[in-house]
C-alpha cells in the first residue's frame, strides 16, 4: 500500500516501497511463492511517479500439453499516477488515475496487471512439445498412443500435392 497522505505531505521526497504478496491465482496464471515488490514513489505537482522492481515465479499451463510451465520473472517498471482532473484524455494517456481524497493506494492490482501483460501468450514446457492426442488426450511427450492419425489436411490443397 502506498501512503498517499504522507507522500503528498513530503513532495519531491522518495517513499520506499517494500511489499510482498502471498501466492496468487489469476485466470491464466498463478504465482508460486511470494511476489516481491520493491521501489520508490515520488510526489511532484499532483503527479506520483512509482518505480517498481517486481520478482515472482509464474506458473502457466503449456499451450500444447497443459503441463505446468514455471518461469522466473523480473520486471523493472515505471508507473505514473495523476488525478482525474489532470488527465486530458484518459483513454489515450499512459497514466493511471488516482483519487485525491484517498489516503492509501493499493499497488497490488497494478502489479498483477504488469505481470499479466509481461507473460508469454502461448507458453511451452519445451520447444519441441508434442502436445496432446486430439482423439484420446494422451500426453505425447510421455508416450505415443495407438490412435490413427489422419493427416488429410484441407481438401482444397489436394491439387497442390500433384505439383510436388
Amino acid at each position: 500500500m502506498l501512503d498517499l497522505k504522507r507522500l503528498r505531505a513530503t513532495p519531491d521526497r522518495p517513499q520506499k516501497i517494500d511489499e510482498s504478496y502471498e501466492s496468487v491465482t489469476e485466470a491464466s496464471f498463478s504465482l508460486q511463492g511470494k511476489v516481491r515488490v520493491q521501489g520508490e514513489a515520488v510526489h511532484h505537482r499532483q503527479k506520483i511517479s512509482v518505480g517498481l522492481q517486481i520478482e515472482a515465479t509464474v506458473v502457466q499451463a503449456c499451450s500444447r500439453c497443459l503441463n505446468s510451465v514455471l518461469s522466473a520473472l523480473r520486471l523493472d517498471e515505471l508507473l505514473e499516477f495523476r488525478p482525474a482532473s489532470a488527465v486530458e484524455d484518459p483513454l489515450t494517456s499512459e497514466v493511471y488515475i488516482y483519487n485525491l481524497e484517498e489516503a492509501m493506494l493499493d499497488l497490488k492490482p497494478y502489479v498483477m496487471g504488469l505481470i499479466s501483460n509481461s507473460l508469454t501468450v502461448k507458453p511451452l514446457c519445451r520447444p519441441d512439445c508434442k502436445g496432446l492426442c486430439p482423439k484420446c488426450g494422451q500426453d505425447l511427450n510421455t508416450k505415443l498412443c495407438g490412435c490413427v492419425r489422419e493427416s488429410q489436411g484441407d481438401p482444397r490443397f489436394k491439387v497442390l500435392e500433384k505439383l510436388l
